[in-house]
């Protein structure tokens, strides 16, 4: 075997030793001479749209955290969001034996963080469902963005509850809304009006086994609860914990056994992931004129605007189809400002620090599958801070697969190009616990966006391939 032949497999292995995804060496090595190492560069096309053209439902938006408020852009138009959530019960929970009263119920909602006007006025009301929803896992709409919560409850209703708030009243760190539940006597199916905490308590002495785990307790206490704004706008919160939390008093027998003693005993209940929570998100019909921009692509979360991504797949292939795809790249750099009204804005919105790319055919079915980026159809990046860009490295293999479809199966009517399509859409990304993989990804649901260098009209991107031609031997 030739030393030069030697050499240069050498100098491939550590060119693309990072990628195990190099396809195609070992076919030709019997009878290669010598690998030579290319790049060409072909051009991408970009464009804006709106989730609803992936999904008529919007996101698919199964998370552990909810969303509240409402916010108006200067670019972006008004944005809200609301949504409904279960409340769990513990399996075979029983209140303090000789319960005398349920005197208070609230629910608390607890964030962090939050976008907007710490100070701006806002109003949520809370309604209970007035019917359960059982999420067996078949139906996915339920976690959708664009679902109608009217289904769920009912709208010409007295609420069950009311509560002014500022998004962050104080400087702590973390922040509640904590609504009482008790303000109004209602109707609960039952034959006189009276207080939640009373429905709740009644429910409990009639059957202690509508409390015996969560499917008893949403279908015979609690269905759920649709927390939504009425009046105001300008903040939006993250809300990351919910308690129904129970005031209740109860007798206990003193130290002597002789008296008895009234105590009282604060009783939390949560939602969790075991029960259902979705929230619902509108944008307004201004995103429309970002669409129409074409001498860019934009970035907007929540449920608002993804970037489409159009490569050459068909030059590609008559140019590389016969050889090995070493690394397969493409750039999306951000730019400073969405528009003169960004510097006009006291409140700035986030950048979203992840992004997922994929084929425009698979979003539905990656998030509703739980699925996890694998660099083969799939791949993610982190914004870099120094170029101010997301990159991706690692295209080769869903370039090989595509290559490997053309080579296999007829051409779709609207042409290899158009069916290879691929969307840029911003997600949050779950970590391990050492912080150091991925285990989940979800849509970034914060109000986050990014201007992009590209547009239909705009500059083409530039797709790198690196790749790599045997020399045969003679």
């Amino acid at each position: 075997m030739k030393l030069k032949f030697l050499a240069t497999i050498g100098f491939a292995a550590t060119l693309y030793s990072c990628d195990d995804a190099t396809s195609g060496i070992g076919d030709f090595l019997a009878n290669t001479d010598e690998i030579n190492a290319y790049s060409m560069s072909f051009k991408a096309t970009t464009n804006t749209i709106k989730f609803e053209d992936l999904n008529p439902k919007g996101v698919y938006s199964r998370t552990n955290s909810a969303y509240l408020g409402k916010f108006t852009d200067m670019d972006f138009g008004t944005f809200s969001a609301d949504f409904i959530t279960q409340i769990n019960c513990p399996e075979n929970y029983s209140f303090p034996d000789n319960l005398q009263e349920i005197e208070e119920t609230t629910l608390e909602l607890y964030y962090n963080s939050f976008y907007g006007d710490p100070k701006a006025p806002m109003r949520v009301r809370v309604d209970m469902l007035t019917q359960p929803i059982d999420d067996d896992g078949t139906d996915p709409s339920l976690y959708y963005t664009s679902y109608d919560p009217t289904l769920f409850y009912d709208a010409s209703a007295s609420p069950l509850a009311e509560k002014d708030y500022t998004a962050a009243p104080d400087t702590a760190t973390i922040h509640s809304i904590v609504i009482n539940l008790d303000e109004n006597k209602k109707d609960f199916g039952s034959s006189e009006e009276m207080t939640f905490s009373q429905w709740v308590f009644q429910k409990y002495k009639e059957d202690h086994n509508n409390f015996k785990d969560a499917h008893a307790f949403i279908h015979n206490v609690l269905p759920g609860f649709y927390v939504h704004n009425t009046h105001g706008e300008g903040s939006v919160a993250y809300i990351y914990s919910i308690w129904l939390r129970m005031k209740a008093k109860y007798l206990t027998q003193s130290s002597s056994g002789k008296t008895d003693s009234l105590v009282t005993a604060y009783i939390p209940f949560s939602a969790t992931p075991e029960v259902y929570m979705s929230t619902r998100l509108e944008n307004s019909d201004k995103l429309d004129n970002l669409v129409q921009e074409k001498t860019h692509s934009y970035i907007k979360t929540p449920a608002g605007l993804c970037t489409e991504v159009k490569l050459p797949v068909k030059e590609m292939y008559e140019k590389l189809s016969n050889d090995t795809l070493n690394s397969v790249s493409i750039t999306f750099t951000k730019l400073k400002e969405i528009s003169e009204n960004s510097n006009e804005s006291p409140y700035k919105m986030g950048i979203p620090k992840n992004m997922l790319l994929l084929r425009k055919s698979e979003v539905n079915a990656f998030f509703e599958e739980n699925r996890n980026y694998d660099d083969r159809s799939s791949f993610i990046a982190e914004f870099n801070e120094d170029s101010y860009s997301y990159s991706f490295t690692r295209l080769n293999r869903l370039i090989s697969q595509i290559f490997s479809d053309m080579r296999t199966k007829p051409e779709p009517a609207e042409g290899w190009d158009e069916y290879n399509k691929l969307v840029l859409i911003p997600v949050t990304a779950e970590y391990d616990a050492q912080q150091e993989y991925i285990i989940g990804l979800s849509h970034d649901l914060e109000v986050n966006s990014a201007k992009l260098i590209g547009g239909e009209n705009g500059e083409k991107l530039d797709v790198e391939v690196i790749y790599t031609r045997p020399t045969i031997e003679r």
